[in-house]
């Protein structure tokens, strides 16, 4: 549901609907805040549908399999490659040198 809201704090919402609105009219206004959230939901799918769909038509599934397919180096491993091809080249050069 809500980030940081727990039991206690719906109780307390609960209990202020219920004194502001009264019981008598609160199945009427609990009904209109469902279509409302089903209005929501149905506008956000309908957004993340389109969004997806701008998406592969730009080619950007392609440009993401490609990335998650690709072998990820970190920093330290890029690190000691360099520092290994510095010295196996500086130990090549000692023994053209000698």
């Amino acid at each position: 549901m809500l980030p940081g809201i727990g039991g206690v704090e719906y109780l307390v919402i609960a209990a202020l609907i219920i004194i502001f609105v009264g019981p008598k009219d609160l199945p009427a206004v609990l009904r209109g805040l469902g279509r409302w959230w089903g209005k929501i939901r149905n506008f956000s799918k309908e957004f993340k549908s389109s969004v997806n769909q701008i998406a592969s038509e730009a080619g950007v599934d392609d440009i993401k399999s490609s990335v998650e397919n690709a072998s990820p180096k970190n920093f330290t491993d890029e690190m000691r490659d360099s520092i290994n091809e510095t010295i196996m080249k500086s130990e090549d050069k000692k023994t053209e040198d000698e």
